[in-house]
């Protein structure tokens, strides 16, 4: 058996000879490909179908099946495209048939058996014939990257795969897998293909862990089978692209650049390099523009063609000299762009080079983006992220807005989904949607800035390759259940258990209305009804069950790069599950009064929950250093915090003195000097909810306050800060701070300071009339780090937990 087969193909036979070249995946990364023979789904289909991802713009029903046979002859020119030719090949061979390749010139004489004729009209001479053979017009007329698949009977089988060009034709062989699904049988249908989209691809442009080397090859192997054509390299925490922009790689960094070409390359993906000078750069320097060029030069060498300079996220005033030499940010950094484009880029023929502006949202004009589009080259491509940084939606009528504002006929999307460098913490499964279907009649396409977590990305690529390829036709939904059976395999229990665990990673915050881990929400609240009642409802112990077995359910999915990026949301998943086992068996106590029992299954939700709460994500910040286990992975949208808040209260309310009740304050109103981070007002922190949460935009600073007032004054005896994402782990808090009571908002008195871990917990001796109680930062975090605060409480009794 094939190394890559086991049960069900991971990979096409054509990555044998690739790994050879260092260009295949290794055993930890696998990527599954799509060729499940599943039935097609959509109108008109029929048992026996097979699906083809993305959706063909034309797929025809023909008579009859065509069966390959053992004996195979690939005719060819002598510039058919040899990626093509080498995976049809393989291809063939894995699903046990002897092929043999012959050239246009000896196909009357040599051919035998199935005739596969594979090419271009400008490159395979004997394509016209064959086309008319098998009773389909040629490919001359379809959009770039577009072709023809069809097959027929004459004196034995006929099949043509022609490209409108190179990358057609490979996109052919990609059709042909997944049509014969493992088999040698073609069936009655001709397809005639092309792409509504330009661009289809990712933008590697997020902060934090840079995608290992490893990961890059593998995704650049599922970019060519799922016909996505576009890899821009410009990770923020490449020091090279960004702090260090003019200094040139070397070494094993220039190796593996290489290498990440020819893969490229070998996948018909353009890889594309993106310069992020603006932090430092002086737009009218003649040394700067050098820098510039030389470093494009260094990559040229390597083979790449296609350029990007990234201007987001830069400051937006002038340096001393530029600012004597341009009268706007847009006039300077047109001047640059543009010397690039016309100095560089066109001297060598290179494809136009591509930016992101730096006012990069928003549909409505600006004097930036008129005299950015206005005056920039008119080939530049210029990338726009939507109405916002992060766009739940992109309409027609905003795109049409936007192209006016920018003044281009090359607009694009960054799409910031799924990233998740804003959120570390979570994972964004959810499918892609939103996205209308007819931008593809005013964009050029669209790239998709993944996750940290390069292969839990790909559920969300999937849906990005099927939407830019075919924007009408594409179903959410559908195609994230595609998504999701590939990664998986076809063992059925494993794909139930990836949507286990996909549905606790389902919530996209930018959204409004985007659900909360939806399939354990309902049996949460299916739970909580029957308990009303009295009764108990086993679907939620089942899930929760299911959800403590992940790790080891998951292990053998075909994607073993998504197992292991996924790992610690998934360890950490089984913690709270087990967390609400131990209190499902609390309240079944609470229900038949065998309090003792309740008491003893609350003792054990506990250790659960702070094994939970441990930090198990890497992190890397602006130093560039790798760290280990800086970050608490965060699982079930807060649902799980949900659960164990309610269930408290039912135990409150029968053993209000059970040692295992967490902390509760008395109600107040907060209020801080400190920004808020999006919608995680300051209110979160006396809501009594531990899974919502304050978060500040920017580091505190000395005296700035977070402060919780009381409907009066009271008898304070205990207080309690819970920060950063658990009580376990620092993170964003306030590191540096003293604790504050106040009877009138005047006169305070200290009672605790932190100690830098997360919780602030006081315990006093006599109790403090106080109605206002305040955390006052004295001091600077480390690394600049915000601040969350999930609850801050003042209680007349001292805390037991």
């Amino acid at each position: 058996m094939n190394r890559y087969t086991a049960g069900h193909q991971l990979l096409p036979a054509s990555f044998t000879r690739r790994a050879a070249l260092g260009l295949g995946l290794a055993a930890g990364g696998a990527i599954a490909l799509p060729m499940s023979g599943a039935l097609a789904a959509g109108e008109g289909s029929r048992p026996g179908d097979r699906v083809v991802r993305p959706q063909p713009s034309a797929l025809e029903r023909t008579e009859r099946e065509v069966a390959l046979g053992r004996t195979v002859s690939v005719i060819v020119g002598e510039d058919t495209d040899e990626v093509a030719l080498q995976d049809l090949t393989e291809l063939l061979e894995a699903n046990g048939c002897t092929v043999a390749t012959v050239l246009a010139d000896d196909a009357g004489t040599t051919a035998s058996g199935t005739r596969i004729h594979l090419g271009s009209p400008e490159d395979n001479p004997t394509l016209p014939a064959a086309l008319e053979v098998v009773g389909v017009p040629g490919p001359e007329d379809l959009a770039a990257d577009g072709y023809v698949l069809a097959a027929a009977k004459d004196k034995g089988a006929v099949v043509v795969l022609a490209g409108h060009d190179a990358r057609g034709t490979y996109y052919a062989v990609q059709t042909l897998r997944q049509l014969l699904a493992g088999g040698t049988r073609l069936p009655a249908v001709q397809v005639r293909d092309e792409p509504l989209m330009e661009i289809r691809g990712a933008i590697e442009g997020f902060y934090g862990i840079p995608w290992s080397h490893q990961s890059r090859l593998d995704h650049f192997a599922f970019y060519g089978a799922h016909k996505l054509n576009t890899y821009i390299y410009t990770p923020k925490d490449d020091l090279l692209l960004r702090s260090k922009w003019r200094e040139l790689y070397a070494g094993e960094d220039l190796d593996q650049l290489a290498e990440l070409v020819e893969a490229a390359n070998a996948h018909h993906v353009d890889f594309t390099f993106a310069l992020s000078p603006g932090n430092d750069i002086t737009y009218g320097s003649d040394e700067d523009f050098e820098a510039t060029v030389t470093k494009f030069e260094q990559l040229r060498e390597l083979g790449v063609s296609s350029f990007y300079i990234a201007l987001d996220d830069i400051p937006t005033e002038l340096g001393e000299d530029d600012a004597a030499q341009f009268s706007s940010l847009a006039e300077a950094q047109i001047h640059y762009l543009n010397r690039v484009q016309t100095d560089y880029v066109e001297a060598h023929d290179l494809a136009p080079l591509q930016t992101v502006p730096t006012h990069y949202s928003g549909s409505d004009p600006s004097d930036y983006k008129t005299e950015f589009g206005t005056s920039a080259h008119p080939e530049i491509r210029i990338q726009w992220t939507g109405e916002g940084v992060f766009s739940p939606s992109i309409t027609e009528e905003s795109v049409v807005t936007a192209v006016a504002s920018y003044h281009t006929e090359h607009l694009y999307i960054w799409d910031n989904f799924p990233v998740n460098d804003g959120r570390r913490d979570r994972l964004f499964l959810n499918p892609l949607e939103g996205r209308a279907p007819t931008l593809h009649e005013h964009l050029a396409g669209f790239t998709a800035n993944p996750m940290i977590e390069p292969y839990a990305s790909l559920i969300s690529l999937a849906n990005y390759a099927d939407y830019c390829w075919n924007p009408p036709v594409y179903d959410a939904e559908d195609s994230w259940e595609a998504a999701v059976d590939e990664l998986a395999g076809s063992a059925p229990e494993v794909r139930e258990a990836l949507r286990v665990f996909t549905d606790l990673h389902q919530n996209w915050p930018y959204r409004e209305g985007s659900p909360s881990a939806p399939a354990l929400t309902a049996d949460v609240e299916s739970f909580w009804a029957a308990y009303d009642e009295g009764e108990d409802d086993s679907a939620l112990v089942a899930r929760l069950e299911a959800i403590v077995d992940l790790e080891s359910s998951l292990a053998p999915m075909a994607s073993a790069g998504f197992y292991e990026d996924t790992l610690p949301w998934i360890v950490a998943g089984g913690h709270w599950a087990r967390a609400l086992l131990a209190q499902h068996e609390m309240l079944l106590a609470l229900l038949e009064d065998r309090l003792e029992d309740a008491s003893d299954a609350a003792a054990e939700v506990a250790q659960h929950v702070a094994a939970a709460g441990e930090a198990t994500v890497p992190d890397q910040r602006e130093d560039g250093v790798y760290k280990e286990d800086q970050i608490v992975p965060s699982v079930g949208d807060g649902v799980f915090e949900g659960f164990l808040a309610r269930a408290w209260e039912e135990l409150r309310e029968v053993l209000p003195e059970d040692p295992s009740l967490p902390f509760r304050g008395l109600p107040g109103t907060a209020t801080t000097t400190l920004d808020t981070y999006q919608d995680y007002a300051v209110e979160r922190i006396v809501d009594g909810d531990l899974a919502t949460m304050f978060w500040s935009s920017r580091a505190p600073k000395v005296d700035d306050v977070v402060q919780v007032e009381l409907d009066g004054s009271h008898p304070i005896r205990a207080v309690k800060v819970q920060m950063a994402g658990s009580d376990t782990t620092a993170g964003d808090q306030i590191h540096e701070g003293v604790l504050e009571l106040s009877a009138d908002g005047e006169s305070w008195e200290e009672v605790g300071a932190t100690d830098g871990t997360p919780v602030l917990e006081v315990a006093l001796d006599e109790p403090v009339d106080a109605r206002f109680g305040r955390l006052r930062v004295t001091g600077k975090n480390p690394s600049g780090q915000w601040v969350q605060i999930r609850e801050f409480g003042l209680a007349e009794t001292a805390p037991s937990s």
